[in-house]
């Protein structure tokens, strides 16, 4: 606690104790400090890995067995003798309930799911195994396609989808139709050189134009293993301009991905005036996949709009957007975002195999 409070890099102290002490940074931001002994360690990251929500819900449940809770311990509201937790588990036993993730503990049903055995089984970081939007220095990627195949699979990955910008988006060095088909080649040298247990998937990001056009026509777009379509360009579009925009490339027949699907920026950027629910039954009713995009200035769809679409039918993709080999480790943050909106493994598309995933490509919707 003293060396916390004496460092150089905050701005005020708002409270310095033994088990709790609290700083300013300078900029802005509070940051709490709490210690505890070891028997209390279940108790105490319970209480702070809840949303206040989840925690009052919790605090009625003990109430109807004669006790409160802190993060502290349970305690008897008849002799007040503690009850102490190591566990986070013990906390939810004492409370006659499964264990709740921490990425669930936002009272959004999850409390009455634990108490009907009706929790989801939610994809973990372990489960994912092809990252389907990735890109190489064919457009503004920093390393050779097979040099992100091998990153990757360092990494656990056993397919990466080779996805770099089209033409429009001259800022990110977009290829032309003449520069995808070359890179085609590229894509098949480093699948040889990578073995049969690595697949390198042919793709595109393609640019959807503010007329609602893609960058390439269909029959190009059809020579691909993956299609992901983004917008880049004329955000502000006002609703009646943009919906139709995105709702025509989800209908394109050729077009897999829709990536980080609202467009915002963290913290920079809001995201574009969309009616969401009208995009994820057009993803369901056409089986376009919806991105969640892993990195931190994205994390696009946010986790609500991950349940949404999962209710609604929607087929989700966890991607890394990457450009470089560290950037494949922005994969846990959309692994928590899904797990937040209620994913399972079978929600997600990157934990299928690749033959699966082809197969899902290539269906014939009507």
């Amino acid at each position: 606690m003293y060396y916390f409070v004496h460092q150089d890099r905050f701005e005020s102290i708002l409270g310095h104790g033994p088990t709790k002490s609290s700083i300013v940074l300078l900029n802005g931001i509070q940051v709490d400090l709490r210690v505890l002994s070891p028997e209390r360690w279940g108790t105490l990251l319970s209480y702070f890995t809840g949303s206040k929500q989840h925690n009052v819900r919790l605090r009625e449940l003990a109430i109807k067995q004669g006790l409160s809770l802190n993060e502290h311990a349970f305690v008897s509201l008849e002799d007040e003798t503690e009850t102490l937790c190591a566990e986070e588990t013990s906390v939810y036993e004492i409370l006659g309930l499964p264990y709740i993730p921490p990425t669930l503990r936002e009272d959004r049903g999850e409390i009455e799911a634990a108490f009907l055995g009706e929790l989801p089984q939610l994809v973990e970081r372990n489960d994912i195994i092809l990252d389907l939007h990735v890109h190489s220095t064919w457009s503004d990627g920093h390393l050779s396609i097979l040099q992100m195949a091998q990153a990757a699979k360092r990494r656990g990955l056993r397919c990466i989808a080779i996805t770099d910008h089209t033409v429009s988006l001259g800022i990110a060095r977009g290829l032309n139709l003449n520069e995808l088909r070359r890179q085609k080649r590229e894509v098949k040298d480093a699948n040889e050189a990578m073995g049969p247990d690595f697949t390198v998937l042919h793709g595109t990001e393609v640019e959807i134009k503010a007329d609602g056009t893609l960058d390439f026509p269909d029959e190009d777009l059809a020579d691909l293993d993956v299609v992901i379509a983004s917008v880049h360009s004329s955000l502000r579009q006002p609703r009646e301009v943009i919906m139709p925009r995105l709702i025509r490339a989800i209908a394109n027949l050729h077009v897999d991905i829709i990536a980080h699907p609202t467009g915002r920026l963290l913290p920079s950027r809001p995201p574009m005036d969309l009616d969401l629910e009208e995009v994820f039954r057009a993803a369901a009713r056409w089986g376009t996949i919806l991105e969640i995009n892993s990195n931190p200035s994205r994390l696009d769809l946010r986790d609500s709009h991950v349940r949404r679409a999962i209710e609604l039918g929607v087929k989700l993709a966890i991607n890394t957007d990457a450009h470089n080999e560290e950037h494949y480790d922005f994969m846990h943050y959309g692994v928590a975002t899904a797990q937040r909106g209620w994913a399972s493994p079978a929600d997600v598309i990157n934990t299928w195999s690749v033959n699966d995933l082809l197969s899902y490509l290539a269906r014939d919707v009507t």
